[in-house]
């Protein structure tokens, strides 16, 4: 996490774990979901 808040652009940030967790995205707008809900879902990343 500490590598991506070293980045200061515009893309979207996600953190892809493999887990199964609710999709959450944190203060810095960082998306954490389960790596099954970004490859399965085709309409993951408008969370």
């Amino acid at each position: 996490m500490a590598s991506l808040l070293g980045i200061d652009d515009s893309f979207k940030k996600i953190i892809l774990v493999r887990d199964i967790v609710k999709p959450t995205r944190d203060d810095h707008g960082i998306l954490t979901m389960s790596v099954y809900d970004f490859l399965l879902d085709p309409h993951s990343l408008e969370a």
